[in-house]
């Protein structure tokens, strides 16, 4: 082989095996159908203190299981509509919910008391998120009526009203440190906005995405926004400066949701491809993947990624735990 062809063939190899996802790295786990809903589950959020979690469903109910077994622990029913998205709240005690019915709602966790209906938006809320500090006095939330809209949870009066998107807006995350909130919309953008209740304009505006943003969630040292959209495209955005970080294709389908673990960097995915990914984003190396034979709505995980757990679109809630012979992702305080 001549030096010009043995240099190309070197750096083809290099490049094949650099682009490769580091096998040394794959992670192994275990999938376990733990219940299920009378209809699809739209939305699953795990608490801070990584006990339980709650689902949300097209039956109009929301559901809370313990953790790691994954027993049925308690059905909340109120709403008319069905359940788009549930947040805890820091604290753990409060659970928030977004509604088909145009409806936030309060839940007492401890109890399943529903405590407040917050009235005010004029479509389905798609996006509820609440404030992680410990008092949770504050929730976010959006709605196909292009608005994103901040509430006090102890009067259950509305405070402030964001506008600026020009399609729906399909969810909104709290920042871990307060000071911002950020909004996604089928107008392919990401909005950031002051948790002020004096400032009303947006922050900034991120473009990146092509297709409808379906989802954004702060990493728990609120520096990273992770973000997914309809073509099945996840970017990691640097929170400060909005700089794209990453940009990858993440699924072949909608990819309507995703969950930082508390390293940071780890990041989990699901789609209606059926596939549930874990990822590590500073390459972005590719972790974990299992096909789970049916479409994923929804996914959030434990502070060290050893349980995932999944709402599908068959009305099963699932949960995907790492077999204790594969390495743990390292921890932080806080979480989702």
């Amino acid at each position: 082989m001549n030096k010009s062809l043995q240099s190309t063939f070197i750096l083809v190899a290099f490049y094949l095996i650099s682009s490769m996802p580091l096998l040394s790295q794959m992670l192994n786990y275990t999938m376990t159908t733990v219940g299920r809903h009378n209809d699809e589950v739209l939305a699953v959020f795990v608490n801070e203190a990584n006990t339980m979690f709650a689902t949300g469903s097209l039956d109009e109910t929301i559901k809370l299981w313990s953790l790691p077994d994954g027993k049925e622990l308690n059905t909340l029913k109120g709403h008319l509509g069905a359940v788009y998205n549930v947040s805890f709240s820091g604290n753990d005690k409060l659970l928030a919910s977004g509604s088909e019915d145009m409806t936030v709602r309060i839940w007492d966790v401890a109890t399943g008391k529903e405590l407040k209906v917050l009235r005010g938006h004029s479509g389905p809320v798609i996006g509820v998120y609440f404030s992680q500090d410990d008092n949770s006095a504050l929730v976010a939330s959006t709605s196909f009526d292009k608005t994103v809209k901040l509430w006090d949870v102890a009067s259950g009066t509305e405070v402030k009203t964001l506008r600026g998107h020009t399609e729906a807006t399909n969810n909104v995350a709290y920042s871990y440190d307060g000071k911002t909130i950020a909004s996604c919309s089928d107008d392919s953008t990401i909005r950031i906005w002051s948790t002020d209740l004096h400032t009303t304009a947006p922050l900034m505006i991120l473009r990146g995405h092509h297709a409808p943003v379906l989802t954004v969630l702060y990493s728990f040292d609120s520096k990273k926004l992770a973000s997914s959209d309809a073509d099945g495209m996840v970017i990691i955005w640097d929170a400060k400066t909005g700089e794209i970080l990453r940009k990858f294709k993440a699924h072949n389908d909608i990819t309507q949701d995703v969950a930082f673990a508390a390293d940071n960097k780890t990041l989990v995915t699901g789609s209606l491809d059926h596939h549930v990914k874990l990822w590590d984003t500073d390459g972005p190396n590719l972790l974990m993947d299992m096909d789970l034979g049916v479409g994923v709505w929804s996914v959030d995980l434990v502070s060290d990624a050893s349980i995932i757990t999944v709402a599908c679109d068959d009305g099963t809630v699932r949960l995907l735990k790492r077999n204790d012979n594969t390495k743990p992702v390292k921890t932080k305080k806080g979480r989702k």
